[in-house]
């Protein structure tokens, strides 16, 4: 893992964000990785949305490199369903 992800792994704390329910990350290349960020609800992900770039902005400035975001809707039905298929 890079510099980072480490520095991620031993300090961050995400705990002011409301409504936040799960985190999945993963590592992608030596200096690439992905964040998948889960909310009680769309509204409160959008409450929390510029309170993360703000956090993000100060992570990128500290290694150097770019933060992206992409907002989503997570679709229950659709991943049940290949979920189930993958656990059959």
């Amino acid at each position: 893992m890079g510099v980072g992800h480490d520095w991620a792994e031993n300090n961050a704390d995400l705990t002011w964000v409301k409504g936040l329910t799960k985190v999945d990350t993963f590592h992608i290349a030596p200096d690439k990785g992905m964040a998948i960020y889960f909310f009680r609800s769309t509204e409160q992900a959008k409450q929390s949305l510029p309170r993360l770039k703000e956090f993000f902005v100060r992570y990128a400035e500290m290694f150097e490199c770019r933060v992206n975001f992409e907002f989503g809707a997570f679709n229950t039905t659709l991943s049940e369903k290949l979920t189930s298929q993958a656990k059959g």
